[in-house]
């Protein structure tokens, strides 16, 4: 809408006004009716009169000076008249061309001159495109370099008069009375040079004073100045960027609704993150970047303002030229955002030591694990250097919170939480935290994942030898059975194992294993002592022998013969 109605005001309503500079001849500026001419504008056939009355007038005054430079001796007076009737030339020629020019309508006969086509010269063009911003620069340093050229001018000036003042003074030594008349009028006559070079060169040194004391106090209202130059800047190009950012931003959020509205109606969820999908969607934000910098530089023609659209190209080629040098980066870049590189949207990446799911790849990619809380954002540079792998559903933490775990050194702990940082157990009622790279490489058991076992050994005296293989695990297995059924884990108990496990040095041992549920973790070590217990009863109600660890000492020759020898030692020492 913006970029339609800059259309339908059209340049006009943008313009800058620009004073225009009229030919001078001789001091003088053209005709009033030319002046006229310029206020307001005529009819064609008023124009066509008065270019035809300024052309008699031009060749009445070229044909007075070609007469006045025949009569001329000097060299110098017929310089002066030539340089005077080449100018009139040009300008006659000027006015010729006008006048066919408003008679074809305004045609550019430029093309039917005979003059030859100058060749192609870039440095010329080139000073040409940026002198608009080199006349921006002047102006804002207009000021202070007249202030300092006026300070250097007084300087100078101060010190001619410090010289002429010298001179006159050496000068008044001489007696002009004592002169011969022709000595005495050239000296007069030099004398006169010097008085008035010193009142020139005084009244020269007042007027830049006076210059100087002018520019010097226009400074100090300062805030006058700001005002000004904040308005004007308002009303010019302050409103020509305003226009020029709101028409970019109107295209922006017109392709963007579009865009969005396509992948919302259009694109299936399933088929949004496929490679077509992804170049066409980038494709599209690479056009819609480029139509609104289009309409930028619209804005700017349109308000014919050459020195924001020739910034504007200076900027656009700068982009252009940064981009030479980052191409090999950028294409990696587009790889991953089109999905083809050596990271993609899914699958399993590592990083800092922790397995992460790929969310997003775009200016700001997103990393993910399932488990543990938190996300990492990261720059679509670092994924350059990262290569990533499909999930074959593996798990992505040996753990998550609620959890029981047993630690490699015997520590039996729950997981209360876990982060992309630390991992927080407690363990016999305190709070330990590990750091989550390190938690994750530890060789550890996770009880409520999928299930758990416990293991006890018990074993009985060998004088139940005869009845050890039959009677003894039967009666274990009833008692455990009902032990187990009466406890309050009894539905997480999937199966139990009594068996005759060896004869060992002092007992004879069976071995029981209970199979639990992984929810009935937290009950671990409370199931191995219900087992410890059960046995036990077992063995009191069927006064089984439950043996103790002893300690045999076998003594051989050698400590026989040692036996022998110090009972020798002590007779043969003996009074």
């Amino acid at each position: 809408m913006l970029l339609l109605s800059l259309g339908l005001c059209g340049p006009e309503l943008y313009a800058q006004v620009k004073p225009q500079v009229k030919p001078q001849i001789n001091g003088s500026t053209v005709s009033d009716s030319a002046k006229n001419a310029e206020a307001s504008p005529r009819e064609p056939a008023d124009q066509l009169s008065a270019i035809t009355q300024s052309l008699q007038e031009k060749r009445e005054q070229r044909k007075a000076l070609q007469q006045k430079l025949a009569k001329v001796t000097e060299e110098d007076d017929k310089n002066d008249l030539q340089q005077q009737i080449d100018e009139l030339k040009t300008t006659i020629k000027q006015l010729d061309h006008s006048f066919e020019q408003i008679i074809t309508g305004g045609l550019d006969l430029d093309s039917f001159s005979d003059t030859p086509t100058q060749p192609f010269d870039w440095q010329e063009e080139l000073i040409l495109a940026i002198k608009p911003i080199i006349d921006v620069l002047k102006d804002l340093t207009e000021k202070p370099r007249k202030i300092e050229k006026l300070r250097g001018d007084i300087s100078l000036l101060q010190e001619q008069q410090n010289l002429i003042e010298l001179a006159l003074d050496a000068m008044a030594r001489f007696q002009p009375d004592a002169m011969d008349q022709s000595t005495k009028a050239k000296f007069e006559s030099i004398t006169q040079k010097w008085l008035q070079r010193q009142a020139d060169n005084a009244q020269d040194i007042d007027i830049a004073r006076i210059q100087l004391a002018s520019l010097e106090e226009s400074n100090k209202n300062w805030w006058q100045s700001l005002k000004t130059g904040m308005a004007d800047f308002v009303q010019g190009r302050g409103l020509t960027l305003a226009i020029a950012i709101m028409a970019a931003l109107s295209v922006w959020l017109l392709m963007h609704g579009l865009l969005w509205l396509y992948q919302k109606k259009l694109i299936s969820p399933g088929n949004r993150n496929s490679i077509q999908a992804r170049l066409a969607r980038y494709a599209y934000r690479i056009m819609t970047g480029l139509l609104a910098m289009l309409a930028v530089l619209a804005t700017f023609y349109l308000a014919n303002d050459f020195l924001l659209l020739t910034l504007a190209f200076i900027l656009l080629i700068a982009v252009m030229l940064s981009f030479r040098h980052l191409l090999p980066h950028y294409i990696n870049e587009t790889r991953l955002l089109l999905d083809i590189g050596p990271v993609r949207i899914g699958e399993r990446i590592t990083y800092n030591g922790l397995p992460m799911r790929v969310r997003s790849i775009n200016v700001d990619s997103l990393l993910r694990n399932p488990d543990l809380k938190g996300i990492v954002r990261l720059p679509l540079s670092a994924l350059n250097d990262m290569v990533s792998r499909p999930d074959i559903d593996e798990p992505w933490f040996p753990c998550r919170p609620g959890e029981y775990v047993m630690l490699p050194d015997g520590r039996f702990g729950e997981v209360l939480e876990q982060t992309l940082e630390l991992v927080k157990l407690n363990i016999k009622g305190s709070l330990v935290q590990f750091p989550a790279a390190d938690f994750f490489r530890l060789d550890l058991l996770n009880l409520s994942r999928q299930g758990f076992v416990v293991v006890v050994t018990f074993g009985i005296d060998y004088q139940h030898q005869a009845q050890c293989l039959d009677e003894v695990p039967t009666r274990l297995r009833e008692a455990l059975e009902h032990a187990l059924a009466q406890a309050e884990f009894s539905d997480k108990v999937v199966s139990l194992l009594v068996e005759f496990k060896e004869a060992s040095a002092n007992s004879l041992d069976y071995l029981i294993v209970v199979n639990c549920k992984g929810e009935a973790a937290s009950s671990y070590f409370a199931i191995g002592r219900l087992i410890q217990k059960t046995c036990v009863e077992v063995c009191n109600r069927e006064h089984w022998i439950i043996p103790f660890a002893q300690l045999t000492v076998h003594q051989g020759e050698g400590f026989q013969a040692l036996s022998e020898r110090n009972t020798q030692s002590y007779e043969q020492g003996a009074p």
